[in-house]
């Protein structure tokens, strides 16, 4: 007789009840906190019924599942990482009851009806890649609001500043340093030329002629600059701290990318799925952390799923439509990456004459002849990019056309 020990997860506790195949409660439903004495006590009754087919089946939960999966996968048990969105779909009714105990045995209920995908357990290699990729993620939003917010700074004690570098140099580590050392206008119009080139130079080695006029016309840049506050305020402070901010930020930002590729190197299909044109170390680095091993669904149609670009069906009486807009059910950050992808692979194949024939830019130009916007053809290139990718993986095959 098969055994389920269902776990309801919410931070700091859950409810827990152990049940049979047959519908009997064998330990009652009740709440533990997270400790490992509460889950080792729990440990010590399950191994006294001395039960021989247990599984043990969770829903995940934001990072609250994590360590007590780990608790369980240590002691060997057969553990059921469930997705929510299956949770959620299968205690549909006109009931609208939600309690924890309730949960509980929705779970179970679940297990026994087999309503889950039992996917190969993945390695713990793309957990950390994932958990790298989220932090770099919340990393590149932090860093877009402090961008503005350095914008702002600027146009009120240096109006003219910005329109001395190019776009993203504005953002880079020279203009950054410069004015974290001199964070106004008025303190620029007082220093040399030599120590404001030597500031510059700083940073990067470059020819000290080429900063002597980069600093020449910062300076009188600076003199004719109308500002909106002076040299006392505490805006000037303010913006000396931003720029050494987003310093940080890019730096720790740096670290992480090389750490994420590094890591992602000790996978056996990096080289295979790097291999697609327009994939960088970086790029294939994300990938593999977000989209995970492909050959660990059964067919491509799943993946898709998984990152909610599977279409949407609808029917009506007789009227069926199979080609809805996105499901966008599952990993919108997986998404996001696929996206950056198509963007790069369809922006490099068409700078040269010999990526004409790219898979990804021909579907492109296909879709965008029919008629499609600019963007529903980039998500239909990311479902043609999945097929490619997953059939390299199951092949052990690299990338060619």
């Amino acid at each position: 007789m098969k055994y389920c020990l269902a776990i309801d997860i919410v931070k700091g506790k859950s409810m827990v009840g152990l049940i049979s195949e047959e519908g009997e409660i064998i330990l009652d439903l009740h709440e533990i906190t997270h400790s490992k004495s509460n889950l080792m006590i729990l440990h010590h009754q399950i191994q006294s019924l001395k039960l021989v087919d247990l599984s043990v089946i969770m829903e995940s939960t934001s990072t609250y599942h994590y360590p007590i999966l780990m608790f369980f996968k240590e002691l060997n048990y057969n553990t059921i990482l469930l997705n929510p969105i299956i949770s959620k779909e299968h205690k549909k009714n006109l009931r609208k009851t939600k309690t924890d105990k309730t949960d509980c045995l929705n779970l179970a209920s679940i297990y026994f009806k087999k309503e889950y995908n039992k996917q190969t357990n993945l390695s713990p290699i793309y957990s950390e890649l994932q958990h790298l990729s989220r932090q770099i993620n919340n990393l590149l939003g932090n860093l877009v609001r402090h961008k503005n917010r350095y914008k702002q700074l600027v146009e009120m004690v240096f109006p003219e500043y910005e329109k001395l570098f190019k776009k993203k140099a504005f953002f880079e580590k020279t203009a950054l340093t410069f004015l974290n050392i001199y964070p106004h206008a008025d303190l620029i119009a007082d220093k040399r030329i030599d120590a404001l080139a030597n500031t510059l130079g700083s940073v990067h080695n470059r020819h000290p002629n080429y900063y002597r006029r980069k600093a020449e016309k910062i300076k009188e840049a600076a003199n004719d600059s109308l500002t909106s506050v002076d040299s006392n305020s505490y805006v000037v402070y303010l913006l000396s701290q931003q720029a050494k901010l987003i310093l940080g930020l890019q730096d720790e930002i740096e670290i992480l990318r090389n750490m994420i590729i590094d890591l992602a190197k000790t996978i056996d299909i990096f080289p295979i799925i790097q291999s697609i044109y327009g994939l960088g170390e970086y790029t294939t680095a994300l990938f593999l952390a977000e989209v995970k091993d492909p050959r660990r669904f059964k067919n491509v149609k799943k993946l898709t799923a998984s990152c909610g670009l599977d279409p949407t069906i609808v029917q009506s009486g007789k009227t069926i439509n199979y080609k809805g807009p996105i499901s966008k059910r599952g990993n919108k950050i997986a998404r996001k990456v696929l996206f950056n992808i198509i963007i790069n692979i369809i922006r490099n194949a068409s700078k040269g004459t010999n990526n004409l024939n790219n898979p990804i830019l021909v579907y492109y130009r296909k879709k965008r002849s029919e008629g499609k916007h600019h963007y529903a053809s980039i998500i239909a290139c990311t479902t043609k990019l999945l097929r490619i990718v997953y059939t390299m993986c199951i092949n052990n095959t690299e990338f060619s056309y």
